[in-house]
């Protein structure tokens, strides 16, 4: 089974352990923060030398720019490939993004939050999932299961 983890740059980390442990369990894992020959990551400081100037762009002028749509279509490409995606809290709009087009397409979707789910933090659509677990041995056992 192929995966795509969805998460924050702050849990680059935390998502590259997930993707060792992952693969050591017998799966295909592409992680964002991963910089391999066959995968493009994007990071802000590409961008911009200071977070405080994306302020200077709205949406559409980020999108023109062509770092960004690079970055898209790779994130799209990945997508597309998974079967699954994990979406790795805490996380952003663009993790939310990921999984709602990951369900979108039928793909089994997981929110994993290895430090547990925080009071306020959480949203209706989170009944899409397939699994919401804080336990990384339920996400093992449940893509097993679905895998077979």
């Amino acid at each position: 089974m192929k995966l795509y983890l969805a998460s924050s740059w702050k849990n680059a980390a935390l998502v590259r352990e997930l993707a060792d442990t992952l693969e050591v369990a017998g799966f295909e894992v592409d992680a964002f923060c991963r910089t391999t020959d066959t995968r493009y990551s994007f990071y802000w400081a590409e961008f911009v030398d200071d977070a405080s100037e994306l302020l200077k762009y709205n949406a559409r002028s980020f999108l023109s720019d062509p770092r960004v749509q690079r970055a898209f279509q790779e994130d799209k490409r990945w997508l597309d490939w998974a079967d699954a995606v994990i979406m790795v809290k805490p996380c952003g709009n663009s993790a939310h993004l990921e999984a709602g087009y990951a369900k979108g397409q039928g793909k089994v979707l997981i929110i994993y939050a290895p430090n547990g789910f925080v009071r306020g933090e959480f949203d209706v659509m989170y009944g899409f999932a397939d699994l919401l677990t804080d336990s990384l041995a339920k996400v093992v056992a449940f893509l097993s299961y679905a895998k077979s």
